[in-house]
């Protein structure tokens, strides 16, 4: 199971900073970016920023008429057109503003920073401290299922009612929990407890996998801690098992 949540997130290191996104719409105005020449910075007196949000896309002009930019590697590798994107787990320097847009590049990750460089709505940055969620351990019903540990790490299995919660909101929760209860640790969320004799099932047959993928909310590695990963179990496998009932777009 362990190797299986390892592909995804490997895949998904070519699309952006996080994850996979493609856009299949017959109206879409596509461009491509194969080498851009921007002008040079000092690193020493850049300002660095974090986005709020994520599948945020990058686009060749400040506004939603532009073109989004290809993901040209990402889209030669996995045979469909995927485009950039930024999420939360990224860094950004900002290069020019206009008309509520930001012309950012990606500073972190780093294997980024050559090719990711576009527009986006300047609110999706952060620049103080009250635009990030917060949220209070204490109010939030959260239960931990069980803790494994092995040579790399120690792994947390959580529930946690997800209800009125957005994306933001659980990652900031898993920062929470993390900075609290461990250093470096693996966390899983799940919306209920009926899964936790699955934990250990493998190879989970098609209906366990499809039980189990709908109500694995979000998983957190202890090597990638700022990234997050929401249903990671409703991939291809999940599509070719039958299921529907995609549930990542539903969160805020």
């Amino acid at each position: 199971m362990q190797k299986t949540l390892l592909l995804i997130l490997c895949l998904s290191s070519l699309v952006n900073c996080k994850k996979t996104n493609s856009d299949i719409s017959n109206n879409l105005k596509i461009s491509k970016v194969d080498s851009l020449e921007f002008e040079e910075y000092n690193s020493d007196s850049e300002v660095v920023y974090e986005i709020k949000g994520e599948n945020i896309f990058l686009r060749d002009g400040p506004g939603k008429n532009y073109k989004k930019l290809v993901n040209i590697k990402a889209t030669d590798i996995l045979g469909e057109t995927h485009y950039m994107q930024v999420d939360y787990t990224c860094t950004v320097s900002i290069d020019e503003e206009k008309n509520g847009w930001a012309k950012i590049s990606v500073l972190d990750p780093s294997h980024l920073s050559a090719t990711h460089h576009g527009w986006i709505p300047l609110k999706s940055i952060i620049k103080d401290t009250s635009q990030i969620p917060a949220v209070n351990l204490a109010k939030l019903n959260y239960d931990i299922i069980s803790i494994t540990e092995n040579n790399i790490s120690k792994n947390y299995n959580i529930y946690l009612n997800i209800n009125n919660l957005s994306k933001d909101e659980i990652s900031s929760f898993i920062k929470q929990f993390r900075e609290k209860n461990c250093s470096t640790c693996t966390i899983s969320i799940f919306d209920t407890k009926s899964i936790k004799d699955l934990m250990e099932v493998y190879p989970l047959s098609k209906s366990e996998y499809l039980n189990f993928a709908d109500h694995f909310v979000a998983w957190s590695t202890f090597d990638a801690p700022k990234m997050v990963s929401f249903y990671p179990f409703q991939d291809s496998k999940y599509r070719e098992y039958g299921g529907k009932n995609f549930k990542e777009q539903k969160i805020d």
